[in-house]
């Protein structure tokens, strides 16, 4: 909860800061694809270190130091430099902690109804996503103060990352896990992922400033952000236990299918007070997602292999952003927000083709692990 109170404050409003000290749409597209590309090498490190030295909880906790830093470094950041430099300071720590957490959380969690426990842990983090979001505006109503604000929360979840039980000793020699060596299923995933991955930035960093361009103040843009933490915090339990029920195959195809229609939703609304109706979806495109994605990921490796294929996973996201951002930033720019959506609605819908198709017509989609 309190790791994104703080991750959440960047996410939600650093297009908007961007947007505010004069920085262009194609430019703000550049920046987070530089920062996503990034991501994907950094993503990769942590996660091999750890899984290789069983350095989980310490990753986490020198990450948080390092990410409140960069919060403050945020908080005064006004040029497209200097936004630069904050793009790959954020791909270099966030992995460290939003890589690492998923795993002790698994670990943790043991084998079963993995789901539903997975899916608790995620809406505490939608519950610190309002926190950090919607509330923090309604109090400052300043990025730059939010953002210091969220580096103490982020400097308070340390104390109790540290009260966390170290992952158990390896006994045995790690298995390397290459790309080459994936199972088909996940590969299949992966690929298909990219092209949902595409959208994400006209879904999170492109909504707010669309927001923001539509005549949205900071405070509303909080109260748009608390809806779709709302949204989370209510459906991800429900979502995990949906896992745990059904086949995590079709939460995954449904999930997949709502990304499009959610990204073409917010082309067909040009009045900023009702930006909260595909918001509703997100419990469904985000929530499925991610709690799926892990859950049924982490079950078909080795345990000291968790963290390595969940980066995978990763950087299969941060490709996507870093094409999809540069791809939305100069759609926005040169031919209007609304063209740009439905653009990359359409790259989702054929992501979410594949995957389908894939779970129709291929026998090892259906065999399960």
């Amino acid at each position: 909860m309190l790791q994104i109170a703080s991750m959440g404050v960047l996410f939600a409003f650093e297009s908007v800061r961007m947007k505010d000290m004069g920085v262009g749409e194609t430019m703000i597209g550049v920046i987070l694809g530089s920062g996503s590309g990034f991501f994907i090498v950094s993503s990769l490190f942590w996660a091999r270190l750890a899984d290789r030295n069983r350095w989980h909880k310490k990753v986490v906790i020198c990450g948080a130091f390092a990410f409140a830093g960069l919060l403050h470094y945020f908080a005064i950041c006004e040029t497209p430099t200097e936004f630069f430099l904050y793009s790959l300071g954020r791909a270099t720590f966030m992995p460290m902690i939003a890589g690492m957490m998923p795993t002790i959380a698994v670990n943790a969690f043991g084998p079963k109804n993995r789901g539903s426990k997975f899916g608790v842990y995620r809406a505490f983090g939608s519950l610190g996503f309002i926190l950090g979001t919607m509330v923090s505006p309604f109090i400052f109503n300043d990025i730059g103060v939010v953002a210091r604000v969220a580096s103490v929360t982020m400097l308070l979840s340390v104390a109790l990352v540290r009260g966390l039980p170290d992952p158990s000793a390896r006994v045995d020699a790690i298995a390397p896990l290459r790309v080459s060596e994936l199972n088909p299923i996940i590969k299949r995933f992966l690929i298909a992922f990219f092209f949902i991955a595409l959208a994400e930035p006209s879904v999170h960093g492109f909504f707010t400033a669309y927001a923001r361009d539509l005549g949205s103040s900071t405070r509303f843009i909080g109260m748009l952000l608390g809806v779709m933490g709302l949204v989370a915090l209510v459906s991800l339990p429900l979502m995990g236990k949906a896992i745990d029920r059904a086949s995590p195959q079709l939460i995954l195809s449904i999930s997949f299918l709502a990304q499009p229609l959610r990204v073409f939703m917010t082309s067909c609304i040009g009045d900023p007070n009702f930006l909260w109706i595909p918001l509703l979806l997100h419990g469904i495109c985000w929530g499925g997602i991610e709690v799926s994605a892990i859950v049924y990921l982490s079950s078909l490796v080795k345990e000291d292999q968790r963290s390595t294929v969940l980066s995978y996973y990763t950087a299969t996201r941060m490709l996507g952003m870093l094409i999809g951002a540069g791809i939305s930033g100069y759609l926005a720019e040169t031919m209007g927000y609304v063209f740009m959506f439905r653009v990359l609605s359409g790259a989702a819908l054929f992501g979410a083709g594949i995957y389908v198709a894939g779970n129709l017509f291929l026998s090892e989609s259906r065999t399960g692990k």
